[in-house]
């Protein structure tokens, strides 16, 4: 298996042809329905591999899978199949640029019906959600989940969690998962081409920081409320 791949034209995705083989576990990490996204992982394990390798299909219009597969082999379906299974799909065919690819695992064969599939295995640093979401300087704030688009915040934090956190003066490394959002006051001072601006504070509720606005709104330029995610 190559460290790396994303997979889009008809002279990689022959049918019947196997694209990936690999006999590490691996589990349903994340779906966004928002950009028709599915992930699966297969995570580091002690004394035996330390990379993470990151499975991506995209765009998804149908899916039958396990939610964990032990081994996993992954081909192009046969044309025949795959008109089977796309007939049984209302809107979904070959001429759109869908193709379905079918996971065997364990004698068991599942499908997942999208127009493309990707991986990558390495070091998957512990605040990064995944290989296929990083920190990119267009996006407003540090990635929440392992996909792009609207995060339903599964793996948002309770303020108790959050609190627990900042208690501990050297927290454990560990993959940072889960985030909470607190709200950072920010102001500006001076006029012209060359004002400063800087945080004035962070609170874990917006009421706390638009009261804390308001006491400091007459004082500054001009100060406005961030809503930003701690990484836990």
């Amino acid at each position: 298996m190559i460290p790396r791949a994303w997979l889009t034209q008809e002279h990689e995705l022959r049918p019947g042809t196997e694209i990936f083989r690999s006999d590490r576990r691996f589990a349903l990490e994340a779906y966004s329905a928002s950009h028709g996204q599915l992930l699966l992982r297969s995570n580091p394990v002690e004394d035996e591999h330390e990379t993470t390798i990151d499975l991506l299909f995209k765009p998804v219009r149908a899916v039958r899978i396990l939610d964990g597969h032990t081994g996993l082999a992954i081909s192009c379906a046969p044309a025949g199949e795959a008109d089977e299974i796309m007939a049984a799909l209302p809107g979904v065919r070959a001429d759109r640029g869908y193709r379905v690819f079918l996971l065997q695992s364990e004698g068991r064969s599942d499908y997942v019906v999208s127009m493309a599939v990707g991986w990558e295995e390495g070091i998957l640093p512990d605040v990064q959600g995944s290989f296929f979401h990083s920190a990119d300087a267009y996006l407003p704030q540090w990635p929440t989940g392992p996909l792009f688009g609207i995060n339903p915040e599964f793996n948002a934090a309770s303020v108790q969690d959050l609190l627990a956190a900042l208690d501990s003066a050297h927290p454990p490394p560990a993959r940072r998962d889960r985030f909470r959002y607190v709200f950072v006051l920010m102001t500006e001072v001076g006029d012209g081409d060359s004002p400063r601006r800087s945080g004035a504070g962070v609170f874990l509720t917006r009421a706390d920081a638009e009261e804390a606005a308001r006491l400091l709104a007459p004082k500054v330029t001009s100060c406005w409320i961030e809503t930003l995610p701690v990484a836990m």
